[in-house]
């Protein structure tokens, strides 16, 4: 233990982070409706926004390819598609209502499937927090643009995780990392704040097969198993993963993989882009697939009792922005999210 935490000053004291709360900005108020974004073309319509701010999210996570602007060398072309986003009326709309939490995925951190070796990496980095007004969540320092938050009281504690997949990620392979030393400290301590849910995004999915062609936590099988183990050595209850890059909806779910409870993720992006679905085989649920989407998780933080009782619960859904219809509908009890009684 004496070993771990002062790797863990260690580390705080050379990228200039404070382990623990570390400056990121917390609020008091209860979430009740989470509202999830990305995969956005922002020279494209884009009628979810318009539903978004009908939905009246207390909060959206913008979970990555937020806009599209692959380069090599030219970061005014960044700011440029930022600027396209920023144009949308529904856009400034959602952002006049509600609390946003952004962070990016492949296209909008530099170029397609890029990492740690991308060469406007730390001029992305700056374009990144001043759009998204996080120079108080992303300190100046820090090698990424991974932050959290937790909102609301003891017994509705919402701790929401960013992390950021792009700036220490490795090409893919057996031992390959994702996150790089600094942000894996920071998480670790992140994790062993007090909340009774928590939504931990990552731009690409992290429980989908290591054989897709798509990009996958699996295909960093090092970094996946320590990011289980990391969740369960911390003790950490309530973690639900959010995860975007594809152009659909669906839930995933890999059974006890969290030290005594399933591991659950929420997969939505593409809120005006679709593609077909590939084979998945921790996927519970039907394919969300309408080209303008957008998403909701629900949170019912107190149970009700009689003939009807409803237990605290999760409910997500994912809906055709054209029509409205629900499209995918999941629920998760917060009691699921935890070992069971005994373990």
């Amino acid at each position: 233990m004496f070993l771990a935490a002062l790797l863990t000053l260690c580390v705080s004291l050379a990228t200039g982070t404070h382990p623990g709360h570390d400056g990121d900005p917390d609020s008091p108020q209860t979430i009740s409706r989470v509202g999830i974004i990305g995969c956005h073309k922002q020279n494209h319509p884009s009628p979810a926004l318009d539903r978004s701010v009908e939905a009246k999210p207390d909060l959206v996570l913008w979970v990555g390819d937020n806009v599209y602007a692959d380069t090599k060398d030219d970061p005014t072309y960044i700011e440029r598609c930022y600027a396209m986003l920023a144009a949308k009326p529904a856009f400034s709309a959602l952002r006049d209502i509600t609390t946003f939490m952004a962070v990016w995925d492949d296209h909008d951190y530099g170029m397609n499937n890029d990492g740690k070796n991308y060469p406007l990496k730390h001029a992305s980095r700056e374009i990144f927090r001043r759009f998204w007004k996080h120079q108080e969540r992303i300190p100046e320092n820090r090698p990424g643009v991974y932050h959290a938050s937790i909102f609301g009281p003891p017994g509705s504690r919402l701790q929401v995780i960013m992390l950021d997949t792009r700036f220490n990620r490795d090409d893919e392979g057996d031992e390959s990392d994702t996150l790089g030393e600094a942000q894996w400290a920071w998480l670790g301590a992140q994790l062993r704040r007090p909340a009774e849910v928590r939504l931990i995004v990552s731009g690409y999915q992290v429980l989908l097969d290591r054989e897709t062609k798509f990009e996958t936590w699996a295909k960093f099988p090092a970094a996946q198993r320590r990011l289980f183990d990391l969740i369960r050595d911390t003790g950490a209850r309530g973690v639900v993963f959010i995860a975007g890059d594809q152009h659909y909806g669906e839930v995933s779910r890999l059974r006890g993989a969290l030290g005594g409870y399933d591991a659950v993720e929420l997969m939505f992006s593409g809120i005006n882009q679709e593609e077909p679905h590939v084979f998945n085989s921790s996927r519970v649920s039907p394919v969300a697939h309408a080209k303008d989407a957008y998403a909701l998780i629900d949170i019912q933080w107190k149970g009700t009792t009689g003939d009807n009782a409803d237990p605290p619960h999760l409910l997500f859904r994912c809906f055709d922005a054209v029509s409205n219809a629900v499209e995918l509908t999941y629920r998760i009890n917060l009691d699921e999210l935890g070992p069971a009684p005994g373990r």
